[in-house]
């Protein structure tokens, strides 16, 4: 009896599919965590009995119910003729930064995809390759973590074809420009597909 014949996988379809669930949990991952800080900015309002919250550096926030105290002199130099920041303003600069920083998890996942394409010698394809930055390894959301706008820096705009999209990671800052021309031609082996089944 000799064995039956079955689906043969190609080489590498573990390492592809790991690859594949590492980008869709960081992607996963992500948007979880911006739901998340968008309902604990909404749900911030209504806890009333805490008295008093750890803020960003680790003060102490009173809360608009609380009793005022007098700011410390030796925390506070006499330099500064500024009141304190209030509570108010230490949530709306903690959900500030909540917005613009992205998941650790997610970004763990995307150093572990490229980690894992580089030591498996698989290149990823161009839209996971694109989707996220290469220097912080945050996933790009337009609008969340990053911006995008296209440039022309030809004398006065006059070459449409010098038009480039450059994508600004929030997070680190990094740009990655693409040039917008007409599509690329595919490749040689795509080609002779088409023409096989022609």
């Amino acid at each position: 009896m000799g064995k039956t014949k079955g689906k043969t996988s190609s080489p590498g379809s573990h390492l592809r599919a790991r690859i594949e669930y590492l980008h869709q949990a960081a992607v996963y991952l992500q948007s979880a965590s911006t739901r998340t800080s968008g309902l604990d900015a909404a749900s911030t309002g209504t806890n009333e009995g805490n008295q008093e919250r750890v803020g960003i550096e680790g003060e102490a926030l009173q809360l608009p119910n609380a009793k005022p105290t007098a700011p410390d002199p030796i925390m506070c130099p006499s330099n500064q003729a500024k009141d304190p920041p209030t509570a108010r303003d230490l949530e709306e600069r903690r959900n500030q930064t909540k917005k613009t920083r992205p998941s650790g998890l997610s970004r763990l996942y995307i150093s572990q995809m490229r980690g894992v394409s580089l030591k498996s010698q698989h290149r990823l394809p161009r839209l996971i390759k694109r989707s996220f930055c290469k220097r912080c390894d945050t996933l790009l959301a337009p609008g969340l973590t990053c911006t995008e706008e296209i440039r022309n820096e030809s004398r006065e705009r006059k070459k449409p074809w010098a038009d480039i999209l450059v994508i600004r990671c929030t997070a680190c800052g990094t740009e990655k420009r693409f040039p917008q021309t007409q599509k690329r031609s595919k490749r040689l082996a795509a080609r002779r597909e088409e023409n096989k089944g022609v």
